[in-house]
């Protein structure tokens, strides 16, 4: 489990990686450090159809940075893209052949519009990056925090799960998970409505 660690100026900017034995047992710290020495705030990690895994981190001085982790997770090998566009709550997904990478401007716990984008891939290196802006205000008061795929026997879903944070109540925050509509280099965030999921098939639908 990696989190992110700090001290009350908010100057250490590091992770922390815990490990366990079983995912709801009694975590044990392991270590801190920053990731290839940039500084670190928000994170979030990424693992990849082949089971490679990528640590997701805002280095605020440059952007948003994504690195590939050691074959272990415990630590990082190497850059594998910068983003120069200062974003945290990253999240990235790989759909039909592109990476998608989405994450908020950095408003410390306001909700934001989320930014896109997407990449291609070759021999693993990054060779082009775009991006767009959701045009839905404050991303329906939801700040990214993971993207995940579901592939069923029918069909692949992608689910946007975001932290609803209430600043001044912070103790009562939500949560919000969508299923996304992605493809062809776009994608897009319905009006949050009910919703029910076959993960066998792996389709979702949408109360009209």
């Amino acid at each position: 489990m990696y989190a992110h660690i700090d001290d009350r100026p908010y100057k250490f900017a590091s992770v922390a990686v815990f490990t366990c034995d079983k995912v709801d047992g009694d975590y044990q710290y392991l270590k801190s450090f920053r990731p290839l020495d940039h500084e670190s705030r928000d994170i979030g990690q990424f693992i990849d159809d082949d089971g490679i895994a990528y640590l997701i981190f805002e280095d605020r001085p440059f952007g948003f940075r994504i690195a590939k982790l050691s074959s272990d997770y415990l630590g990082v090998e190497k850059q594998m893209c910068l983003v120069p566009h200062h974003m945290e709550g990253g999240a990235v997904v790989h759909y039909q052949g592109l990476y998608y990478a989405i994450g908020s401007a950095l408003d410390r716990l306001a909700p934001q519009s989320q930014s896109i984008r997407h990449c291609k891939v070759t021999r693993r290196s990054l060779v082009r990056i775009q991006g767009y802006r959701q045009p839905e205000a404050n991303t329906y008061d939801s700040q990214s925090t993971m993207m995940l795929k579901l592939t069923g026997t029918k069909t692949t879903t992608v689910i946007f799960m975001g932290d609803m944070w209430r600043p001044r109540t912070q103790w009562d925050s939500r949560y919000l998970w969508m299923p996304l509509q992605i493809g062809d280099a776009k994608l897009w965030l319905s009006e949050p409505k009910p919703w029910t999921l076959d993960i066998k098939t792996g389709e979702a639908v949408i109360e009209k």
